[in-house]
């Protein structure tokens, strides 16, 4: 349909095509190397996730104290996870990620983080299947017997 006019209106408009602002209105620059802005229906649930979890472990988590031996703690890694992949997936992950921190010190490397042996789990070793096992952080240790 665009087409049809343009062709129809080609002539016509060939004045206002070598002014292509004839109004002046102001022009919306957007940088290719910048990421878009999410949308305010995709950042208000992301923000409201992401305060929830700031106030558990500002207060929530100080009274109750540390716990976790994973690098980054439960509650990291859900903020991180919801901030990379919106809340759905999100929240999806970081269950996933509590059902199997049990078992993850038999896989995953471990390192030392703040003075305490930890086991390092971060986003990107539980999502590379969302961008391909090219992207793995690392490779899961074999059992030897």
């Amino acid at each position: 349909m665009a087409l049809l006019f343009t062709v129809w209106l080609g002539p016509v408009s060939l004045p206002a095509a070598a002014d292509a602002n004839p109004m002046r209105a102001p022009q919306q620059m957007v940088k290719p190397n910048q990421p878009s802005a999410p949308a305010p229906s995709e950042a208000l649930p992301t923000s409201v996730f992401d305060r929830l979890l700031r106030f558990y472990q500002q207060i929530i988590s100080e009274v109750d104290g540390a716990r976790s031996n994973m690098y980054p703690t439960g509650s990291d890694y859900a903020r991180r996870v919801i901030k990379k992949h919106g809340v759905a997936l999100g929240i999806v992950l970081t269950a996933e990620r509590l059902l199997h921190e049990g078992n993850e010190k038999q896989v995953s490397p471990r390192i030392r983080k703040y003075g305490i042996l930890r086991t390092y789990d971060p986003v990107e070793a539980n999502d590379w299947w969302w961008h391909g096992a090219e992207n793995w952080v690392y490779q899961p240790r074999v059992q030897q017997r």
